[in-house]
């Protein structure tokens, strides 16, 4: 539970929102670290996905009672809540187009499921990104290099049934630890197990909960490393998810680009009716229009994104991979929609640019 002000905001969306409206803006670890007290407060991070806007103003809804400051490239807003005002603040990174969404109120907090309806409706002008399994091997392994790393708490979801995976571990006595980022990792894919969250402790550095969709929740420890190991990790891979998804379109008189691969970790699509699950993906997707062109023994979906007119041809014709083929409009943000909506639903473990197909051979076409 956070310590609020005297106007009933948290000590860290206090001292942040007053320094916005003074105009000056310290770095974020030394915010952070200013804020220092007991009970601790969390702070909350969302990586996402832009264009080229200013994402608060994108996500700001025009009836909310709410305002937005600007301090050079950092954006802050105070929203009024029955539950009680908070502050939410965009940070650039060190890459163009994304950028951490930073709160206090813990991602548990009513208020913060305001905030991920908010980004839901905000696409494809703002976008999130997810993570694979070895973008939490990568984050644990740089924490590792300050301390040892420990699994507290991990959850999941079985790919085969959709059911919940969920692991806990106390903590040792002695010099025991728990298992490690990679051992957690290890034992998920061999129960067939997509990793949603990972609760690390990192010695006497860190504790630090990493999600899925590319997040993170600092709950204590020294925050320049939180900064410097996770938070570039985020936004690092949601810069290459960005660079990936951007450009896609069709272009009159020039060759296709290559189809966007959405890579799944087992052959799931087995049979028409294993296909069928794209169908009802689709049907509960909000703004999409779709028509089924080929439905056995491939499946051939055109798909139009109605918020933007973006339009998609989607292939199954592997057990393991769906083909989207951009049209000759498809932004970016959404088609990262589209492939990360496929992928969060299918558990993917990557997305790529699929590889140009073999040449055919004379012995290929006459057997």
């Amino acid at each position: 539970m956070n310590v609020v002000d005297a106007v009933g905001l948290p000590r860290f969306d206090a001292l942040l929102w007053r320094q916005a409206q003074e105009g000056h803006l310290q770095p974020l670890h030394d915010l952070v670290d200013a804020c220092e007290g007991k009970p601790r407060e969390h702070v909350v991070v969302e990586t996402i996905i832009v264009e080229d806007s200013n994402p608060l103003e994108v996500i700001h809804p025009t009836n909310l009672l709410s305002s937005v400051l600007t301090v050079g490239g950092v954006s802050v807003m105070r929203v009024e809540d029955d539950r009680g005002p908070f502050v939410l603040s965009a940070w650039p990174t060190a890459y163009d187009g994304v950028f951490h969404l930073i709160g206090s109120i813990p991602s548990t907090d009513p208020r913060w499921d305001k905030v991920d309806r908010w980004l839901s409706k905000a696409a494809p002008q703002v976008v999130r990104c997810f993570l694979d399994h070895d973008d939490f091997v990568a984050i644990g392994a740089a924490l590792s290099e300050h301390d040892e790393v420990e699994v507290q708490r991990a959850s999941g979801r079985v790919r085969s049934d959709r059911s919940s995976w969920n692991r806990g571990f106390r903590a040792l006595m002695g010099g025991d630890l728990r298992p490690d980022h990679r051992e957690i990792v290890e034992e998920a894919e061999s129960q067939g197990v997509a990793l949603r969250t990972l609760h690390l402790h990192v010695g006497d550095v860190m504790d630090v909960l990493l999600r899925r969709i590319a997040g993170a929740t600092f709950y204590r420890g020294d925050f320049e490393v939180f900064e410097n190991r996770v938070l570039s990790r985020l936004a690092l891979a949601a810069s290459r998810r960005r660079e990936l998804l951007s450009n896609r379109a069709r272009v009159v008189h020039e060759p296709p680009k290559q189809p966007i691969e959405v890579r799944l970790a087992a052959p799931l699509f087995t049979d028409p009716k294993a296909t069928g699950e794209v169908i009802h993906m689709l049907e509960g997707t909000s703004d999409i229009s779709f028509a089924v062109v080929h439905r056995n023994p491939y499946l051939h979906v055109v798909v139009t994104d109605n918020r933007d007119g973006s339009n998609y041809d989607l292939f199954v014709t592997q057990p393991d991979a769906i083909e989207i083929h951009p049209g000759f409009r498809a932004s970016m943000g959404s088609l990262t929609r589209i492939a990360q909506d496929l992928g969060t639903y299918f558990e993917a473990d990557d997305l790529r640019e699929s590889a140009p197909p073999k040449p055919v051979s004379i012995f290929d076409l006459v057997g």
